[in-house]
């Protein structure tokens, strides 16, 4: 078995780049990778030098693109399963993070891939990406054990989530594109440039500013108009006041 870790990581100026590299498993998340990830989504969230996340994965050995394959069945079945779900701790970790995160996404990203790239707050397709969601499928259950049919459901609204999950199609970029699961839409030459530009214009805006606009629009879809109007009140209440931040404040700002 090889030693080589299942996530590359590496920090470009602002942005810090976690690339899962197990291109001999197509990706495959194992109980290390997800570990490796936590770290990583640790890291950015902890250092101030870190303005902005990629997640993306590195290409198979013949050079074919490929996002992931999701969990590592392979492991689960040799009874690999670790205790508590940390796939879903990752992935909750990363939905809460107040600093943007892109998802780069070309060639397979199935099952539990796609919820970690539902997880980010961007997502950059290329044209030849092949994103489906296989958990009804393969497991008897679409719900998905990281936040799957949640996440999915609000991204791109719950007829098109029944449409993937329920029969279990795969979608190409084009298509991730106009149902509203990516932002951007590239060539598979142009998705590595086209991820970097947008992390360099990101990093480019004071931190403080996108820490703050980060928590408005984590929370705004659940709130009425009038609460989302007030909540931004708030927000800069906090961010522009020099006294120390209060309980509520650190909680929903994740500075505990």
């Amino acid at each position: 078995m090889s030693d080589t870790s299942p996530v590359e990581v590496w920090q470009d100026g602002g942005t810090l780049v976690l690339r899962l590299n197990r291109p001999h498993r197509l990706n495959a998340i194992s109980i290390r990778t997800i570990e490796e990830l936590t770290a990583g989504v640790k890291r950015a969230r902890d250092d101030d030098s870190v303005r902005c996340l990629i997640v993306t994965g590195a290409p198979r050995a013949d050079g074919r693109p490929c996002f992931s394959a999701g969990d590592d069945l392979k492991e689960a079945a040799a009874g690999g399963l670790p205790p508590g779900n940390p796939g879903n701790r990752l992935c909750t970790l990363l939905d809460n993070l107040h600093k943007p995160s892109i998802a780069l996404i070309d060639g397979v990203c199935t099952t539990g891939a796609i919820e970690l790239a539902l997880a980010c707050d961007l997502r950059v397709v290329a044209e030849t990406a092949q994103i489906s969601d296989w958990h009804l499928a393969r497991l008897g259950s679409g719900l998905g054990g990281w936040g799957a049919s949640t996440r999915l459901s609000r991204l791109v609204g719950v007829a098109q989530a029944k449409d993937i999950i329920l029969t279990g199609k795969v979608i190409d970029g084009h298509e991730a594109h106009r149902i509203g699961f990516a932002q951007r839409l590239v060539s598979s030459e142009r998705l590595w440039d086209e991820g970097m530009e947008m992390a360099k214009a990101i990093c480019g805006m004071r931190p403080r500013g996108v820490r703050m606009t980060m928590a408005h629009l984590s929370r705004v879809e659940d709130l009425s108009k009038e609460e989302a109007l007030s909540f931004a009140t708030q927000l800069r209440e906090w961010f522009d006041s020099d006294r120390t931040f209060t309980d509520s404040a650190k909680r929903v700002l994740g500075k505990e």
